[in-house]
């Protein structure tokens, strides 16, 4: 018999804990004051809220058509999120700092960024919530498109809970090469979590090519016609 020894953990300092206090404090006054605006302005309808877990690393997959969906979809959810971001927005000086103060972690496009994706993992293994978009990139007209192999295989690597999530309508407000947003209506709509096998071996495309096809079926069944995929 294997006889283990438990190290106890060290207590956090008092610094730390302040600090980490601060840290929430700023995230949550940062996305009120951001929630409140988008849900004046747009009329904002959140539903399915009852479907965000409670507790334990999830992963949140939407449809990506307008750059307001990472606020809208973060909104719509009661706890701290952590997203993705393309890593040239960094580079500007406020706009970079305000970002990582908000939970936002920098991914290059384009190519495999394979520390974004430790980052995610990571962050989902310690019980936090990753957005991601699994299109990669911004829908033009809408609809939904194919899936890149990002969300499925951090879903495979960590084994969490996908919380498929559907924005409805925003790519009528600031669609992708717009420069000034529209007023219209929006709806994000969370559905039913459902949980991926964790694999720790070899990927193949193929098993990648099936959990996104299951991910994207989960988005595009909350959808309205015209933002599914055209088939």
């Amino acid at each position: 018999m294997t006889v283990s020894t438990v190290v106890p953990s060290r207590p956090m300092r008092a610094g730390t804990r302040v600090s980490r206090f601060l840290r929430g404090l700023w995230y949550f006054w940062g996305k009120m004051v951001i929630t409140w605006t988008l849900w004046l302005a747009f009329g904002v309808r959140v539903e399915g809220r009852e479907f965000e877990p409670r507790r334990g690393g999830f992963l949140v997959a939407a449809n990506h058509a307008s750059a307001l969906d990472p606020l809208l979809v973060g909104g719509a959810l009661h706890r701290k999120v952590y997203f993705m971001a393309r890593d040239d927005l960094f580079r500007i000086p406020v706009l970079g700092a305000w970002l990582r103060s908000m939970g936002v972690f920098p991914v290059r496009r384009g190519q495999p960024d394979r520390k974004a994706l430790r980052t995610s993992m990571s962050l989902l293994e310690q019980g936090e919530g990753v957005v991601i978009f699994p299109e990669g990139t911004r829908s033009r007209d809408g609809r939904l498109r194919d899936p890149e192999p990002g969300a499925a295989m951090i879903a495979l690597r960590t084994g969490a809970l996908v919380l498929p999530a559907a924005v409805v309508g925003s790519h009528r407000i600031l669609p992708k090469g717009a420069r000034w947003p529209r007023f219209r209506r929006v709806t994000v709509r969370f559905g039913p979590p459902f949980a991926v096998p964790r694999i720790d071996g070899r990927l193949d495309h193929a098993v990648l090519a099936e959990w996104g096809d299951r991910i994207m079926d989960a988005i595009e069944a909350m959808l309205p016609p015209d933002q599914r995929r055209g088939r």
